[in-house]
């Protein structure tokens, strides 16, 4: 009986190991929206947006030199748009996927910025996919985003492109009710 409890322990703590290479993104954050749309969602696909309020990205670098964010609790709305195609049936990784992160101050009521400003809210994106040499995260450095709260919530126009890699979203334009 005493090598099954032993067994059953040793079970228990192999499985709640967290690997420290993990790429999927960390969410600590108090409250958080979502939305599904379908505006602007590229053909296929299903698009919804995420708010984190009380919340901020950070980036972390992995094991290859490669950025990914992490939304941690801090002093700013996180935004994070993700755009998905189900892969055909019967195969294990032929999901694809992109994403859109950025964090604006809570106290930010307007805002217009292009180009190499868009590092100051931390604009990401993130393609997902099988394809050797494209997946991962991307600054963006290439674009236009206008943001505008109100008290319901904020309007997002967004338009970029990502030199780097090829990409399937290239505007975003949502209002979003909290």
């Amino acid at each position: 009986m005493k090598i099954y409890v032993f067994f059953l322990l040793a079970l228990a703590v192999h499985s709640c190991k967290v690997s420290s290479s993990s790429h999927v993104p960390l969410i600590i954050a108090n409250t958080s929206t979502t939305i599904n749309i379908q505006n602007l969602c590229p053909e296929n696909g299903n698009c919804n947006v995420k708010t984190y309020k009380n919340s901020l990205i950070t980036l972390k670098e992995d094991t290859t030199g490669r950025y990914y964010p992490v939304i941690e609790e801090g002093d700013y709305t996180v935004v994070e748009y993700t755009f998905k195609i189900k892969g055909p049936e019967g195969t294990v990784d032929g999901d694809y996927s992109e994403t859109v992160h950025f964090q604006i101050a809570k106290t930010q009521e307007e805002m217009r910025i292009e180009n190499d400003e868009l590092n100051n809210v931390k604009l990401l994106f993130g393609k997902h996919c099988f394809c050797k040499g494209e997946a991962g995260y991307y600054r963006v450095n290439n674009g236009v985003l206008i943001v505008n709260k109100t008290e319901e919530g904020m309007v997002i126009d967004l338009e970029f492109a990502v030199n780097e890699v090829s990409h399937k979203i290239i505007a975003l334009k949502e209002t979003i009710i909290f």
